[in-house]
């Protein structure tokens, strides 16, 4: 929470969203079938996928993702020295990201791909499909919900506090920011509905976390100094 060694801090977060990139890929980088919507594509792959591959992403994601919280209190000192409450707050959400984005997000995003060819395979795909929709409205969707009133209001903080100037860093540095990246990478949909472009779609928050973790990480001796003391 201080600055001693955020640069290392920022590493492993990179290293985490590698690896949260590599399990986003394994679960969605397959080709929807042709006018499915975002929903009816996951169902559809999960079929054609073997077995291993949502388990498998499922579980680095998850790794992955707890790495990522090393990154994200890196940036949280910047945050806290001037916007005391809203550091509160990040910090806050920084750790709801540890408890829930990987266990209660990521990892059963796999976990329901992994149901419904389960269930498919054994009672037919009409029951897997219910039982795989109960879980994603009974657990996921809930789950997520919650996680992303933290996700989006600490983004928003965290513009505001670069965006006004109240970090060592330069204005413009708003724009690395979770939310900015999510919304940015997974607009790309639009340029088609292939394997790589819906892996694309699907790691959006993890090439986010890449990008914004390696510009804090070329700026931070710049900007902010080895010991934070610029």
């Amino acid at each position: 929470m201080k600055y001693d060694k955020p640069q290392n801090a920022l590493k492993i977060g990179i290293f985490g969203a590698v690896l949260t990139l590599i399990g986003d890929m394994l679960i969605g980088a397959a080709k929807f079938p042709d006018g499915a919507n975002m929903l009816e594509g996951y169902f559809a792959i999960a079929l054609e996928m073997p077995v291993w591959r949502p388990i498998l992403g499922g579980m680095i994601g998850f790794l992955g993702i707890s790495l990522e919280f090393f990154g994200l209190m890196a940036i949280y000192p910047l945050i806290r020295e001037k916007m005391p409450r809203g550091g509160a707050f990040y910090k806050l959400s920084a750790y709801v990201y540890l408890a829930v984005a990987g266990g209660a997000v990521h990892l059963p995003c796999g976990t329901f791909m992994w149901i419904y060819q389960s269930v498919a395979g054994v009672s037919g795909r009409e029951a897997g499909y219910e039982i795989a929709l109960k879980y994603l409205l009974y657990f996921l969707i809930p789950v997520a919900a919650v996680f992303m009133i933290f996700f989006i209001g600490s983004s928003i903080i965290q513009f505001i506090a670069f965006v006004s100037g109240r970090t060592p860093f330069p204005k413009w540095y708003c724009v690395f920011n979770l939310v900015i990246g999510t919304i940015l990478i997974n607009s790309l949909r639009k340029l088609g509905n292939t394997a790589l472009i819906n892996g694309i779609g699907t790691s959006n928050k993890s090439i986010g976390a890449i990008v914004m973790f390696t510009a804090f990480l070329i700026g931070w001796e710049k900007y902010v100094g080895k010991d934070g003391n610029k």
